[in-house]
């Protein structure tokens, strides 16, 4: 019977394989500062208890994913669309001809903010 559990992402053979979800890249940096900071003195066990402490006070992935600015930009682009789409089937109910100079105010503006930005990169 053949073993596949290094097919699997989370398991304990690919985390050692170096693949999967960041375990061994954060091991690997952990390891790296730690024999770099006492090179003479390096004992592993030491080094493998103190990660066991360090890693568990470790944020969640799922917090460090909210906290990134990428996930910020998108919750604000999507709360914009949301509230845009509600507003202004009422507001071109209600005054037509103002809403629509808004919206093509907005796309053009838009457009030339977009075009200064690839111009700087």
């Amino acid at each position: 019977m053949e073993d596949f559990a290094y097919v699997v992402r989370e398991s304990n053979a690919a985390w050692l394989d170096g693949r999967g979800d960041g375990r061994f890249e954060r091991y690997e940096s952990f390891y790296q500062g730690m024999r770099a900071k006492r090179e003479n003195e390096f004992d592993l066990e030491k080094a493998n208890e103190q990660y066991s402490g360090t890693a568990g006070k470790s944020p969640s992935r799922l917090f460090s994913m909210a906290n990134s600015p990428l996930f910020g930009q998108l919750a604000i682009s999507l709360l914009s669309v949301f509230i845009a789409s509600r507003a202004v089937p009422v507001f071109a109910q209600k005054v037509p001809y103002v809403t629509g100079g808004l919206l093509v105010a907005a796309f053009v503006a838009l457009r030339v903010f977009h075009r200064r930005r690839r111009k700087r990169n």
